[in-house]
């Protein structure tokens, strides 16, 4: 009986496709990838540190995420989809007997764009539960409403430049002195997703809740301490 004859194997050509970062970031490459055709990379994710496409060495603790999203003679473009904190970076920043606000939640971008986004507050000491409650209050409520007039890369501007964290925690600090504001994680999620999983996006006030009855509850626990200490 006759041997049946092995088939061909045809070996496909593989070359190095240059992945881009967004307009925002000057179109710099964020890497190379081995592969048969750049079409095989649509969907994939890539993660640099934020240092190397700023040139600070202060963003080294902080991770940004792009997904690939179309493909040009020069390699394949993406759109940023993610932001996040290192955990030691974050450990970094609490201290002991310091209260601290953390939060998750889900906006919309002018651009209609929905991102989850999770801010984290240190205070510089220990305060009571309401003065606490009105500060995350006003922290989703000053959040919301700035994300709903800005698009997706203002928004990741003044994150990436601290001017979001400084304006959220200049308005807390009415309220209570503020240790450390930063953004912990933001990602972007698929319209679908909040059907599908059932998601409710917090929607933007008209206006800021007014503080000045937390003042007083900020006051209050100093008062007391000064009438134990004077007993």
């Amino acid at each position: 009986m006759a041997k049946p004859t092995a088939k061909a194997v045809i070996a496909k050509k593989k070359i190095w496709v240059p992945i881009k970062a967004t307009k925002l970031f000057n179109d710099q490459i964020l890497g190379e990838s081995f592969v048969e055709a750049p079409e095989q990379l649509m969907g994939r994710v890539a993660s640099v540190s934020l240092m190397m496409l700023t040139g600070d060495p202060q963003k080294q603790t902080i991770s940004v995420s792009f997904k690939v999203t179309g493909v040009t003679k020069e390699g394949v473009t993406t759109e940023l989809i993610g932001y996040k904190l290192l955990p030691a970076a974050a450990k970094k920043l609490m201290r002991r007997k310091r209260d601290k606000i953390e939060d998750s939640f889900i906006v919309e971008t002018k651009d209609k764009k929905i991102i989850r986004i999770k801010p984290l507050v240190i205070l510089r000491g220990s305060t009571t539960g309401n003065v606490m409650a009105i500060m995350r209050r006003l922290e989703r409520a000053y959040v919301a409403k700035v994300i709903s007039t800005s698009d997706l890369d203002q928004i990741v501007t003044d994150i990436v430049t601290k001017k979001f964290q400084h304006g959220l925690g200049m308005l807390l600090r009415h309220l209570y002195p503020i240790g450390a504001c930063e953004i912990k994680q933001f990602e972007l999620i698929a319209p679908e997703k909040i059907k599908e999983l059932g998601l409710k996006i917090t929607l933007p006030p008209e206006k800021l809740p007014e503080f000045k009855s937390a003042k007083k509850e900020v006051a209050k626990p100093e008062v007391q301490q000064e009438q134990t200490a004077a007993a």
